[in-house]
């Protein structure tokens, strides 16, 4: 190998994390110490004129070199496992797109801790299974992006539930993630609502950037994170202050799901609770827990839940046909 391709070569094996040991080197490229010693040379007056961060060190217990990062934190396997159990759990991405993320992560870690990251998350790299749409979003994502930072308008054609195909003139503040997808959060243009909608991505068919907003409160003013708590399945709405009888046993996935709460009082099997939520996307997750969670205020959401439940009983009391 000639000594330009071999410097190269060594260069990116130490960038992607891989510990270099002195002898294993020398014997592996079939070179002696002192042309060892010259390629170590070389590749810190590389860094050097790079002007990086990042410095060549040899670790005398291994007898090997690494390359730092500079006072940065590097990933460790513990750190991309989790990562990595987190995004395949998620069912975010297509499948060519989950899978592209996974190398790109993968490939932070040291050479060596790579094959024992694979067998930690093999069996949920073959069998995962992609959200239904199936389409690509994230250069959507990043385009959307891209004009939330420059606070650009936008025009989107969007289909709705039923299969509707309309458009929308929107302000783009923030794009989230929850209960399997992404979402756009957009003020309707030339509308009077408090509070943002939500686009899921993958229904977005086309993005026409129309210009910069200028100066606009919203802007400045909204801040999703005070929002996100009182959100449930990505609908707001009309906000309201729900008191709540639960059992003890539902107690903590309620205070998980609506982290804007106040216990009132304690009962030997039941917990009084008031929750500060969005009212559709509640009652939605709400009737999901049954007769752990009643609503006892207020009496809108009450007889509202009531309806829902009669509904619902009311499908299976007729035969199947």
């Amino acid at each position: 190998m000639k000594p330009t391709l071999r410097i190269v070569h060594l260069f990116c094996r130490l960038l992607q994390r891989e510990r270099l040991n002195r002898e294993n080197v020398i014997e592996e490229y079939k070179i002696n110490s002192r042309t060892f010693d010259r390629d170590i040379s070389d590749i810190r007056y590389v860094l050097s004129e790079l002007h990086e961060c990042d410095e060549l060190i040899y670790d005398r217990n291994d007898k090997c070199y690494y390359l730092s990062r500079g006072g940065r934190h590097d990933f460790t396997g513990r750190d991309v496992m989790a990562l990595l159990k987190v995004l395949l759990g998620s069912r975010a991405l297509c499948r060519d797109e989950m899978m592209g993320m996974v190398d790109a992560i993968r490939a932070l870690l040291p050479y060596e801790d790579r094959k024992a990251l694979y067998y930690a998350i093999e069996d949920e790299l073959k069998h995962y299974i992609e959200p239904i749409h199936g389409k690509s979003i994230l250069e959507l994502q990043w385009k959307i992006n891209k004009s939330i930072i420059n606070r650009q308008k936008i025009r989107i054609v969007y289909t709705k539930t039923g299969g509707k195909r309309i458009k929308r003139d929107v302000l783009p503040v923030n794009i989230v993630f929850a209960e399997f997808y992404f979402y756009l959060v957009a003020f309707r243009d030339e509308s009077e609502y408090e509070y943002p909608a939500f686009f899921r991505l993958d229904r977005i068919e086309s993005v026409k950037v129309l210009g910069k907003v200028g100066e606009n409160p919203l802007y400045t003013n909204f801040r999703y994170s005070d929002m996100r708590p009182a959100v449930q399945f990505m609908y707001a709405g009309e906000l309201f202050e729900i008191k709540l009888r639960c059992r003890k046993s539902a107690l903590e996935a309620v205070l998980d799901r609506v982290p804007k709460y106040e216990i009132i009082r304690e009962k030997e099997d039941s917990v009084l609770v008031t929750v500060t939520a969005f009212g559709e996307g509640f009652i939605r997750w709400a009737a999901m827990q049954g007769e752990n969670v009643e609503i006892l205020a207020p009496q809108e959401l009450r007889e509202r839940m009531g309806q829902w439940f009669a509904k619902a009983a009311e499908v299976y009391r007729q035969d199947v046909k």
